[in-house]
């Protein structure tokens, strides 16, 4: 065992902790240790740069009020000043519980996720896995910062709740204060960046995180190149494929990346396609990886992609073929076009109703926020009737706000009422809707679920 001294003003840490004398890894930049009592974890840097302490001093400061959403990062807590007495400067953070592993091993081939959804995984939990994806980078671009290394090896996940945390915070980038020290992972790179035209900042963040996004969802690198430019020098290749030459797999107009794959079932050895996402999702895909590819502030921001994703959840349905959760395309028209992207199985009636929930932007006014898919069996929550609020990572103890059942004699969905206030009617029916009650799920119905309250209408 050894003893690790820190530097004041750390965040609830002891002036000195103990590691193991065993390196729990060894990179390029420094040893990485646990504590004896398991609850932090110590890396020191082999060569640091004269400033790194003050470096990591700033970062340190700038961690001090994240709030709940520090749940997504392993923010510095302490700064090593010595080891064994020794002078050694190095960092200290949270230690992530054992049930997280590092976020590509869930996902770097296809056959990664099989082994996950043969355990009992499904689509939901890297739904879910995207969107604190998102979160993190949000909360750190929040604060005016910059990761500049955002790939699929700096996340650990839990392949079971979905949660991930960002590690390898000690390098953050503000602009004109603290400078990039690498300039992130040959894939997820920005062209910019890779061209050697810009600096890693928040831009060149948006897009290593679209890729890491797609790359979670769709279980592939949606940027991959599928072109040598250079056989005889590969570090001039990749700058030049991931560089001036990039291009997004299914850009409408360049097929040099696609792959034949694409839109075939996965379970059929296929290749999952953007156009399975949610229209939302599809829109920021190709503001990202198409207009912004080149143009960097047209990639769409964190917080875009952590909403959409986070608006996702209420559009899952799960296959009765395979078993596997999907985003129901209520967008493909007639219904008996959707499929099942997993096996490929068609979505048989009875279909689920589509329905769009409304807020209040004025007086008397409102204005769609967002659709939602609802089946047979489903439990309703308050957040939907919520202004504002999203779905949460999960709805455990969310108060229910109804359920759905399909009334097969009549051939319809009937919504109904399990919480104490009425709901009324507005159009397509009249009256209230109390308790134990129910109403159909018929096109043209407009429901309000309260004063207050969110609107519903039923398209489909």
């Amino acid at each position: 065992m050894a003893t690790v001294s820190l530097l004041p003003n750390s965040r609830g840490l002891p002036s000195d902790l103990t590691i193991n004398d065993q390196e729990v890894h060894r990179g390029g930049e420094g040893s990485i240790f646990f504590t004896v009592d398991a609850q932090y974890v110590v890396k020191i840097y082999h060569r640091p740069a004269p400033d790194k302490q003050q470096l990591l001093q700033h970062v340190l400061d700038l961690g001090r009020n994240l709030g709940e959403d520090e749940q997504f990062l392993a923010w510095p807590l302490g700064i090593v000043d010595q080891l064994n007495g020794q002078t050694k400067v190095g960092v200290v953070t949270r230690r992530v519980p054992a049930s997280h592993v590092p976020l590509y091993k869930l996902i770097y081939s296809p056959l990664d996720a099989m082994e996950q959804f043969h355990q009992g995984r499904t689509w939901l939990e890297y739904l879910k896995m995207a969107r604190g994806t998102a979160a993190a980078v949000r909360t750190i671009h929040g604060k005016g910062m910059a990761h500049a290394d955002i790939h699929l090896k700096n996340f650990l996940a839990d392949p079971i709740s979905g949660e991930v945390v960002l590690i390898d915070l000690d390098g953050l980038v503000v602009k004109g204060f603290l400078p990039p020290q690498v300039k992130g992972m040959v894939g997820f790179i920005a062209p910019e960046v890779m061209m050697g035209k810009a600096q890693p900042d928040q831009s060149s963040d948006r897009h290593s995180l679209a890729v890491l996004v797609l790359w979670i969802l769709l279980l592939r690198n949606v940027m991959l190149t599928q072109t040598c430019y250079d056989p005889d020098d590969e570090k001039h290749d990749d700058e030049l494929g991931y560089g001036q030459y990039a291009c997004f797999s299914e850009h409408p107009n360049d097929r040099r990346n696609w792959i034949p794959r694409i839109g075939t079932p996965f379970f059929r050895r296929g290749a999952l396609s953007y156009r399975t996402l949610t229209p939302k999702l599809q829109e920021l895909t190709e503001r990202a990886l198409i207009h912004g590819l080149h143009d960097p502030p047209q990639r769409p921001q964190a917080l875009e992609w952590e909403r959409a994703l986070a608006e996702a959840y209420d559009l899952l349905i799960s296959c009765p073929t395979c078993r596997q959760s999907f985003f129901y395309p209520y967008w493909l028209q007639p219904p008996r076009r959707r499929q099942c992207p997993f096996c490929g199985a068609s979505v048989q009636p009875p279909f689920p109703a589509v329905l769009q929930l409304m807020e209040s932007r004025a007086r008397g006014t409102y204005v769609p926020v967002r659709m939602i898919v609802l089946y047979h069996g489903l439990p309703i929550f308050a957040d939907i009737a919520e202004p504002g609020r999203l779905p949460p990572f999960t709805r455990r103890g969310t108060p229910l706000l109804g359920q759905v059942v399909w009334d097969a004699k009549a051939g319809v969905h009937r919504l109904l009422n399990n919480s104490d206030t009425p709901w009324q009617m507005l159009a397509g029916g009249t009256g209230m809707v109390r308790r134990g009650a129910s109403v159909v799920l018929r096109p043209g119905l407009l429901l309000s679920f309260g004063d207050g309250r969110r609107l519903v209408r039923v398209i489909e």
